[in-house]
């Protein structure tokens, strides 16, 4: 009996380390894939096709809830049972009025993704890297600013050393021309945007207790909808011109470019699924999430390095001193944002244990990426 329990326990446990390993590196491949996109002459930013197959991805987790409606015990012996758990709880219908919400926080999240994967394709990957590890810190800020966090002083101390990492990293691309540096600038404020739409999110998952793989299937649908509408609209008068055209300057074949777009939706829902099966289940709070975050980040840049610099793009590609050092300022900053996060949920848990018989459980929510690195939208369930 304790033999069958041991087993089922060592068998999860490889599944939530396999499920927060193509999670990582399903988040690595995403700017990558955008910079394929745009050397194969598919990543003109009027038209945006790209990110209509971007949002595709995570429209798909929709598709789930089509399936069994009627198992709702579930064992914690692999990822599937975790997602059929998801899918059966969050069968009830949503309010008109949360839809509302969620419209409109999606709204801003096209919008930041916009500048974010727009800015890749001119910055680079790893520029894009580094500036978008950022978005655990930038949401800090502004959970500090709209839902009133108290931050301490370790806390502010990995703020300032992202921010300082930024600087860098900025300074570094003015030398790399204004297209780079402009593409820099997208990211940043794209990265704002994006942690704004992490708070904001917060809020409404609080207040519904929404299940965060349903909310991710309506963000997705919201933004699928969103860029198919511009494509019927902008991109189909301006096939021609600004597709066609392209790709065949990039002498690339329409097997290639449907296999690139099939993939940023492929790895857009495979990024989507692993990660809430990995906030939920994997050891470390918000320290893993630091963790996870600057990883991406440091196997971008690598990667990059190694695969496009001097075959693809420019200088924007390679490997220097300045981007280095930013990286590690950045990485360590968000690593020391974590832990410090880490501390005081720790410690929020054990007050909550101790006074009242209630553990804090978090949940988190977000159409791709879900990384808050910060308590998500939470709920009391008693122990």
């Amino acid at each position: 009996m304790c033999q069958a329990q041991t087993s089922s326990s060592s068998s999860f446990n490889y599944a939530i380390f396999i499920q927060a390993g193509i999670y990582v590196l399903s988040g690595v491949t995403q700017p990558l894939l955008m910079s394929l996109a745009k050397d194969a002459g598919l990543a003109n930013p009027k038209c945006q096709l790209y990110m209509l197959f971007y949002y595709i991805g995570p429209a798909c987790v929709i598709l789930t809830f089509c399936q069994q409606s009627n198992n709702k015990q579930v064992t914690a012996t692999t990822a599937t049972a975790t997602f059929n758990e998801v899918s059966s709880s969050g069968s009830t219908a949503v309010p008109w009025k949360t839809i509302v919400k969620i419209i409109g926080i999606a709204t801003v999240d096209i919008i930041a993704q916009t500048m974010n994967y727009t800015g890749s394709t001119m910055a680079g990957p790893t520029i894009f890297a580094i500036i978008y590890s950022s978005v655990t810190v930038w949401c800090a800020i502004l959970s500090r600013l709209i839902l009133r966090r108290r931050m301490s002083c370790l806390q502010w101390i990995g703020v300032l050393m992202v921010f300082g990492g930024l600087t860098i990293t900025a300074i570094g691309s003015v030398s790399l021309g204004p297209k780079v540096y402009h593409g820099a600038a997208l990211v940043t404020v794209g990265s704002a945007l994006h942690a704004l739409m992490y708070v904001l999110s917060e809020s409404v998952m609080k207040t519904t207790d929404m299940v965060p793989m349903k909310y991710c299937a309506i963000f997705g649908c919201v933004g699928c909808t969103f860029y198919f509408t511009w494509q019927m609209m902008y991109t189909r008068t301006h096939l021609a011109e600004l597709v066609l055209q392209p790709m065949a300057e990039a002498d690339t074949s329409y097997g290639y470019a449907v296999g690139i777009l099939v993939s940023i939706a492929i790895m857009s829902l495979v990024h989507s699924l692993t990660f809430f099966f990995t906030v939920k289940h994997f050891p470390g709070g918000a320290t893993s999430a630091g963790v996870m975050k600057a990883l991406q980040a440091v196997l971008v840049f690598v990667a990059t390095s190694i695969v496009f610099c001097g075959r693809l793009g420019g200088a924007e590609m390679c490997f220097t001193i300045a981007k280095c050092i930013s990286l590690v300022v950045v990485v360590v900053g968000v690593l020391v944002f974590g832990k410090a996060t880490d501390v005081i949920n720790k410690g929020e848990v054990a007050v909550l244990q101790g006074g009242n018989g209630y553990k804090r459980v978090d949940s988190f929510g977000d159409a791709n990426d879900f990384d808050l690195g910060l308590d998500g939208a939470t709920k009391e369930i008693e122990i």
